[in-house]
């Protein structure tokens, strides 16, 4: 393998190994990052989410993130005041952008397990809590395990479909 080859790449055979509780409450095992490659913009990792489990709100301050979920039916709260709702189930795909609040919350009892990219090349440096939702997501996040518990997102989770939203945050 060329210098220059051995530069460019990098391959992490067991990412979930160390898993860190980061300051929005989720289990992060980062894998391809700064501390371990030389990243100039994009770092991935695993996020573990046990049963009914949800973060804490947060945002990420200067990075965009994309999730793919890869087991588990999961939520995302978004926005000002976490009003919107979003459903994932396997191998769907999420990017959330800088600046954006958001909490992930686990429907079910299983373990939920999603793979995440950021343009954060320390993958967890760039994380703010917004603790001034902190309530409100304990209300939001009940309701939406309630509504998941009473069949009201069947339907959604049956059908395939593709879905866009687009989120701006006023810089003011």
């Amino acid at each position: 393998m060329t210098h220059q080859l051995q530069r460019l790449l990098h391959t992490t055979t067991n990412p979930v190994a160390d898993y860190q509780t980061g300051p929005q409450r989720q289990l992060l095992a980062p894998a391809v990052h700064t501390g371990v490659a030389p990243i100039k913009t994009l770092a991935s990792g695993i996020v573990r989410m046990p049963g009914f489990h949800h973060a804490l709100p947060h945002m990420h301050a200067r990075s965009e993130i994309t999730i793919f979920v890869a087991h588990g039916l999961v939520a995302s709260l978004v926005g000002d005041e976490l009003e919107h709702l979003f459903i994932h189930s396997p191998h769907s795909i999420m990017t959330i952008g800088a600046g954006v609040p958001h909490v992930g919350v686990n429907l079910s009892a299983e373990v939920a397990t999603v793979f995440e990219a950021r343009t954060d090349p320390a993958f967890n440096e760039d994380v703010e809590r917004v603790p001034r939702l902190d309530t409100l997501a304990v209300a939001r996040v009940a309701q939406a395990q309630n509504d998941f518990r009473n069949g009201a997102f069947k339907e959604r989770l049956q059908s395939a479909s593709w879905s866009s939203a687009v989120w701006t945050v006023d810089d003011n």
